[in-house]
């Protein structure tokens, strides 16, 4: 496939991954609305986001298989009809359950739309241009997230929480519209889907995320969750080493170039979709301002993640890893320092320097590592290499959003009994969580270093041997 068809058939899958990454944080600017009209408190009403996230990373996991199995337009429709009646539901939900249904059905979309657009281009793009067409996607896939506190927190302030669904119901019907004419069948293989493998992956993601959320609320509990959830995690792993028909073939974590990758871009994610849904929190309770202010606040950030993102593909292609990973997690390391340090005071301008260097960082290190290690990997390796790159975003989209908000719930506990009002006392649990936030990314920026100096000497090994040839 080449000229128009390719041309038209990327737009398509593209504006797909970008509508499915819009839809991961499609509520963040409505938590609260929703939390005063449900009468529910932000541990729960966190769950609008988690539970997506759980749902999203199980459909994931299949797609090494769906992928396989079925042609490209039956998986794209099927995502596009998930997401559509999802949001349809979330647009007339009288309650929150109905509400936390909705969700879960668009999960099922968007756990479709984003690693079939990363296996497609993987399919149908040079390998010489692979860093730009990755990071066109990857910016789909964080641009949409980053985008959708800006949208939605305009629509809420002006229209009301529900109309935040209208969005995607209209994209979703016009490419739907556009994919009849654009999509194209691709070939597909004989592929067998193992429940067992489905099952235990979901037992892992409920009680991990459950376990992080009531860790610093309920310890017994949390400590008790966590447990069954590592000891699903393991029986996962061990079945997919020896089942005949593994959901993941793990055989790509085999490789000393691909795994660091997927730890890196797990790490950036976690901090990405952290900030996104603890920083409107921040923003509207703690500093008072509006859904729409909040989100014009994080507008600038959003922006500087596109373009970062772009470029860092570009930069990947030219120069390869070396200094563009550790550069990217420093920049995030010290965004979220900022942020820990400057959230007390309640000062608006260093909150927004600081939402600043965390997604232009997270821009220049997302696409990137995930192009470093797939890049490495034979053909036939491809879908698992995506499934399992794909599967631990996902996973960091639980974990960390989890983590942070049970820290945040924890420190603005103890500050309410302080004695703090209730915006201070917000400030203070959103510090807490940066402050862990800062640990992590200080991980990942350690990590960048060793891989991308690896991945130079790689390179220089491999040059060698070319001109001995």
């Amino acid at each position: 496939m080449q000229g128009k068809p390719l041309v038209m058939l990327l737009v398509v899958i593209y504006a797909s991954a970008f509508l499915a990454g819009f839809n991961e944080n499609l509520v963040n600017m409505a938590l609260v609305s929703v939390m005063g009209e449900y009468g529910v408190d932000s541990v729960a009403a966190q769950w609008l986001v988690t539970g997506y996230m759980i749902v999203a990373t199980i459909m994931v996991m299949c797609m090494a298989f769906f992928y396989r199995r079925f042609k490209l337009r039956p998986l794209y429709f099927s995502a596009a009809a998930f997401t559509l009646v999802g949001s349809l539901m979330g647009l007339l939900a009288p309650n929150f359950e109905l509400l936390m249904a909705a969700r879960l059905v668009q999960a099922v979309g968007s756990g479709i739309f984003i690693p079939l657009m990363m296996n497609t281009v993987l399919a149908v793009t040079p390998k010489e241009k692979m860093g730009t067409f990755m990071s066109i996607g990857g910016c789909m896939i964080t641009f949409g997230p980053a985008l959708a506190p800006v949208v939605c927190g305009a629509l809420v302030t002006t229209f009301g929480w529900h109309n935040i669904f209208a969005v995607p119901v209209i994209a979703m019907a016009v490419l739907a519209v556009l994919a009849i004419f654009a999509v194209k069948n691709l070939g597909f293989s004989p592929a067998h889907l193992d429940i067992p493998s489905v099952v235990l992956s979901a037992v892992f993601l409920s009680l991990l995320s459950f376990g992080l959320v009531e860790l610093t609320i309920d310890t017994p509990l949390a400590v008790g969750a966590l447990v069954v959830a590592v000891g699903s995690a393991a029986l996962f792993v061990w079945r997919q080493l020896r089942c005949d028909h593994p959901l993941i073939d793990l055989s790509p974590m085999k490789s000393r170039a691909f795994w660091p990758s997927v730890m890196l871009t797990t790490v950036a994610m976690m901090g990405s979709f952290s900030c996104s849904v603890l920083l409107p929190l921040y923003l509207e309770s703690g500093t008072g301002l509006t859904a729409f202010m909040a989100g014009m606040v994080m507008l600038i950030p959003v922006l500087a993640n596109a373009g970062t993102t772009l470029l860092g593909g570009r930069i990947m292609d030219a120069r390869g890893e070396w200094p563009l990973l550790p550069a990217g997690f420093a920049a995030i390391a010290v965004g979220f320092c900022l942020m820990a340090g400057l959230a007390p005071t309640l000062s608006l301008p260093a909150v927004f320097v600081a939402p600043l260097l965390v997604m232009g960082g997270t821009g220049f290190v997302f696409s990137p590592s995930q192009t470093a290690g797939l890049r490495t990997l034979p053909p036939e390796m491809n879908p698992f290499g995506v499934a399992i790159s794909t599967t631990f975003v996902q996973i960091a989209a639980c974990i960390g959003p989890s983590l942070y908000t049970g820290i945040l719930s924890t420190g603005q506990a103890s500050a309410l009994s302080a004695g703090a009002s209730a915006g201070l006392a917000t400030a203070q649990g959103f510090a807490e969580a940066m402050v862990v936030a800062t640990c992590v990314a200080a991980f990942g920026c350690a990590l960048a270093l060793a891989y991308s100096r690896a991945a130079v000497k790689r390179a220089a090994v491999k040059r060698a041997a070319l001109k001995e040839r």
